[in-house]
């Protein structure tokens, strides 16, 4: 498992036995034709079998066009999947990019309630938050074996020494979601950088206010 540095929001790479799968092509074009020349430097003989688009807001997923021009499959939410086939077929008519010059039909993979994608000896799930206030699509992906869950924008912790906020809706939509699934978490790594233990996510939830 790897965490695909450069910029935020940031790409992570998970390594099965003969395939990888990306988490998030965030940026443009020119910046997720950089981290997929870095996933292959880094697993050169393993395909990448999916990229995992986490929601459809614009930094999450403005380099998906590059994905669609490499020829490799997306997984998003459902909800996503006629969105981004028409905006796919949409040329880029200002800055022509690689999907314009040469057109390709997108292979996108619309994910329910849950995914899972498993090679027999790595588990990785997909799980949507349904009723989350800042997308109704999100997903986030849960490691099962390392207690580990990535998410993206639904719990922001604030940093050290900064004066702690009443939780946001977000993060409550995202413990419950946890808790109701029986995910068993211990830390929590964020597409926006950074990693937290579980407990953290625990206290902002709980937080109603402050004086």
């Amino acid at each position: 498992f790897w965490a695909l540095e450069g910029a935020i929001p940031m790409s992570f790479l998970i390594e099965f036995r003969d395939h990888v799968v990306v988490i998030e092509a965030p940026g443009n074009e020119e910046r997720t034709e950089a981290m997929l020349a870095e996933v292959k430097r880094v697993t050169p003989n393993k395909p990448i079998r999916y990229v995992v688009n986490t929601h459809h807001h614009s930094d999450h997923s403005g380099g998906l066009r590059a994905v669609v021009a490499e020829g490799i499959p997306i997984l998003t939410h459902q909800s996503n999947k006629a969105y981004y086939e028409k905006l796919f077929r949409n040329p880029s008519q200002i800055v022509p990019d690689r999907l314009s010059r040469t057109p390709k039909a997108a292979i996108i993979e619309g994910v329910g309630d849950k995914r899972v994608l498993t090679d027999g000896t790595r588990t990785v799930e997909l799980h949507h938050l349904s009723g989350n206030l800042h997308a109704d699509s999100l997903l986030v992906v849960y490691l099962p074996k390392e207690k580990m869950l990535l998410q993206a924008d639904a719990f922001a912790p604030r940093p050290p020494g900064a004066k702690p906020l009443p939780s946001s809706p977000y993060t409550t939509n995202l413990l419950e979601h946890i808790r109701s699934r029986n995910l068993d978490v211990a830390q929590l790594v964020h597409v926006h950088g950074g990693m937290d233990p579980f407990s953290a996510l625990v206290e902002t939830a709980n937080r109603r206010g402050t004086n």
